[in-house]
């Protein structure tokens, strides 16, 4: 069978499957945060020079995170039942993964396209100048397009030999992490290594911040093309190692065998039951790395800004909990949500399950299950925070208010936990509740941005964990709100289940 046939075929596994839907999302949101925070503060003239340097930092965040789930949709249809052990019965490994290849190749170029037009439009909306040269744009489009297939040559292989597509969404989001708080630190060599902190190290547009006037200016310089080089480094490294595990590998049964071995013992487990679906799953590994990488970042970033960041106690707190409460830890919910609902979603087994549990001890079942490691998560971050501190020498006394914090992020984050059970049991897609909640982050910033923080179940969470910044919160709202949306939510998913009828995927 030809490439082209191949592709072809590809094609139609996707059709009605609106995966180019996700980067189109993804342009629109950089539009609306770009037209809501800046329309009418910069200067019409350096207006494109703004957009170039603006733009990638966001992609840094936005497309890191898109490629991924976009490279765990290529491949979840195969990873259902034993697809792929029928597609090796008349195609091999290597033209059906190089299929996905191209095909995600051409959805990215999409991607760069509707960018480039993003940025016209954008000129457009906010009375920029618009007549810079073409160059730039060309310059923008090749080099996105490059780090944009780094990522994808990345995170497809992972997508394919993992059965798990929370490994591959949790390396996408970690390497946007960690790229993205990379930015704060002085530039280094090993930052342009990274491939996801490519967008921002190969850029061609700089601001010039004089401290004494406290005026930024943007220039354009020359684009650095070592990150590039390095970039078509990792494609090329990628693309060897996939074709040797693709020679090494085979289609094993999604069965483990059971020991020969005849026990007449029963044996109860005393484990509740959503904790035993999750055992061995590596889930909940991302709740204890990632405020780790975040209290590790926070506190080299405290230490190289201590002439600024002068609140002691009050700084580190923020330089630990800022990037991680409005992004990533409602990603990690999202994560967590979705892997407890995915042992439903395959098979007959939501089928089964009904059978002998009422819908409502279903959806609380795993609504504890979340709660309950998302706080664990939270006291982990606040002992890594007093660690820090005490490693660092920190003088001073603590924030007075910092235990009340910590409840009420605790309850703050219960309330984005209930929104993602729900989202995560109308929508089987693993990938489409964690884009949404990726995004959940935004609009809690956003709302938090226009003074209304208690109108989402996100900027709840930010308020609480950040009031030294955000100002102190209103603990009766905040209790109120917190119930709304934890009934609301709640009550809406057992509602779902007990009414809608339930499909299997066979």
């Amino acid at each position: 069978m030809s490439m082209a046939k191949e592709l072809f075929i590809e094609t139609k596994k996707h059709r009605r499957r609106f995966n180019i839907l996700i980067f189109a999302l993804v342009i629109m949101a950089e539009m609306l945060f770009i037209y809501g925070n800046y329309h009418g503060k910069t200067d019409p003239s350096e207006g494109w020079m703004f957009l170039f340097y603006n733009i990638p930092i966001m992609n840094c965040m936005f497309f890191s995170v898109a490629i991924a789930g976009f490279a765990s949709r290529l491949m979840d249809i195969e990873h259902k039942g034993e697809m792929l052990k029928c597609l090796y019965t008349f195609s091999t490994s290597r033209r059906i993964f190089f299929a996905k290849y191209l095909y995600g190749a051409i959805s990215i170029f999409v991607l760069v396209i509707m960018q480039c037009g993003s940025i016209l439009a954008c000129c457009r909306m906010l009375g920029f100048d618009s007549s810079f040269p073409t160059r730039y744009l060309v310059i923008h489009g090749v080099t996105t397009f490059i780090i944009c297939m780094t990522l994808l040559s990345v995170q497809l292989p992972l997508a394919f030999f993992f059965r798990n597509q929370a490994l591959s969404i949790s390396i996408g989001i970690m390497g946007s992490f960690i790229s993205f708080f990379s930015l704060f630190l002085p530039e280094s060599f090993v930052q342009k290594l990274i491939p996801w902190a490519a967008f921002v190290t190969s850029g061609f547009t700089r601001l010039d911040w004089n401290p004494d006037t406290r005026v930024s200016r943007f220039y354009v310089e020359n684009p650095d093309c070592f990150p590039v080089i390095i970039c078509i480094c990792w494609i090329i490294l990628s693309t060897v190692l996939t074709l040797i595990l693709l020679e090494k590998s085979g289609v094993e049964e999604s069965e483990k065998r059971v020991s020969c071995k005849r026990n007449d013992k029963i044996i109860l487990h005393r484990l509740p039951v959503e904790f035993l679906k999750l055992k061995g799953s590596p889930a909940w590994i991302a709740f204890f790395i990632v405020p780790s990488i975040s209290a590790a970042i926070g506190t080299i970033n405290y230490l190289a800004n201590i002439s600024i960041l002068k609140d002691g106690w009050y700084s580190l707190w923020t330089q630990h909990t800022l990037f991680l409460c409005y992004f990533f830890m409602p990603v990690i919910i999202g994560i967590f949500a979705g892997c407890i609902w995915r042992v439903e979603h395959c098979g007959t087994n939501m089928n089964l399950l009904m059978t002998h549990q009422k819908p409502a001890i279903t959806v609380l079942g795993k609504y504890a299950a979340t709660c309950f490691i998302t706080s664990i998560s939270l006291i982990w971050v606040m002992a890594l925070y007093l660690i820090s501190g005490s490693i660092i020498h920190m003088d001073g006394k603590l924030p007075s208010g910092l235990l009340l914090w910590l409840v009420m992020g605790i309850v703050g984050s219960w309330t984005i936990c209930a929104f993602q059970v729900l989202v995560s049991l109308v929508i089987k897609n693993f990938v489409l509740p964690i884009i949404l909640a990726f995004l959940g982050g935004f609009a809690g910033l956003a709302c938090i941005a226009k003074g209304i923080p208690y109108l989402t179940p996100f900027s709840l969470f930010d308020l609480a964990m950040n009031q030294r910044e955000l100002g102190a919160a209103d603990v009766s709202l905040f209790a109120f709100s917190s119930v709304i949306f934890i009934t609301v939510f709640i009550m809406a998913a057992i509602l779902y289940l007990s009414h809608v009828d339930v499909r299997t995927n066979e």
